[in-house]
């Protein structure tokens, strides 16, 4: 008896986002073929090769995160996304940022792009899992805490040098002053233990006179 969408989507819908390899888990015998005649309904969307989500979840705000911690794996959200969710920058982020321990990536998915930044094994820390709701289904997303994020973009990008440098990236003075947690932040520095990215965030905490 074929394989109808009701059942399959019964299985793999709290997922969201799924591989065919997923679909294989539930049904073994599984024919690709349905999810081509399932996207020309529209009742899912093809993301990349081998993976797609069902349409419903390309509406949530979080949908994108949900996105970029499946598309490449190890990784999580991090630096410009990540300050913008926390309300550290006030800059529209366009791009999907990601850190990750494989190399550097970028792919284009349903027309947003997920870049995807090497970083050495040891740096790969200071991430937090948040829920994202859809029709009653809870799923969770990889995202770097609000320190963690401020060290990702120091250390990734080296032209933020300088006091002058680093008051262009408009960090918020309220947010930096209520919720970062300063003592993590030397903690993690100390992990790091690079002393230009202790100079960088010395220079930010002048800057913001905290």
């Amino acid at each position: 008896m074929p394989l109808s969408y009701l059942e399959f989507r019964e299985k793999l819908y709290p997922q969201g986002i799924f591989s065919i390899s997923h679909a294989r888990l539930y049904f073994p015998n599984f024919n690709s073929d349905n999810l081509l005649f399932w996207q020309k309904k529209g009742y899912i969307l093809r993301l990349r090769k081998g993976w797609y989500c069902f349409n419903e979840f390309a509406k949530v705000p979080e949908f994108s995160f949900l996105v970029a911690n499946n598309l490449y794996d190890p990784s999580y959200i991090s630096h410009q996304e990540a300050l913008l969710f926390y309300g550290l920058i006030p800059e529209h982020i366009v791009d999907s940022t990601s850190i990750t321990t494989k190399k550097t990536e970028t792919f284009t998915v349903l027309g947003k792009i997920y870049k995807y930044y090497s970083i050495h094994p040891r740096f790969f820390f200071g991430f937090v899992l948040k829920n994202m709701t859809v029709n009653g289904w809870t799923r969770s997303f990889m995202i770097a805490d609000r320190e963690k994020a401020i060290l990702d973009l120091l250390y990734l990008f080296n032209f933020y040098k300088t006091e002058e440098d680093l008051a262009e990236i408009r960090f918020n003075g309220s947010v930096l002053e209520k919720d970062i947690d300063w003592q993590k932040m030397d903690e993690y520095l100390g992990r790091f233990n690079i002393k230009i990215l202790e100079k960088k965030v010395r220079l930010i905490r002048k800057i913001h006179q905290l």
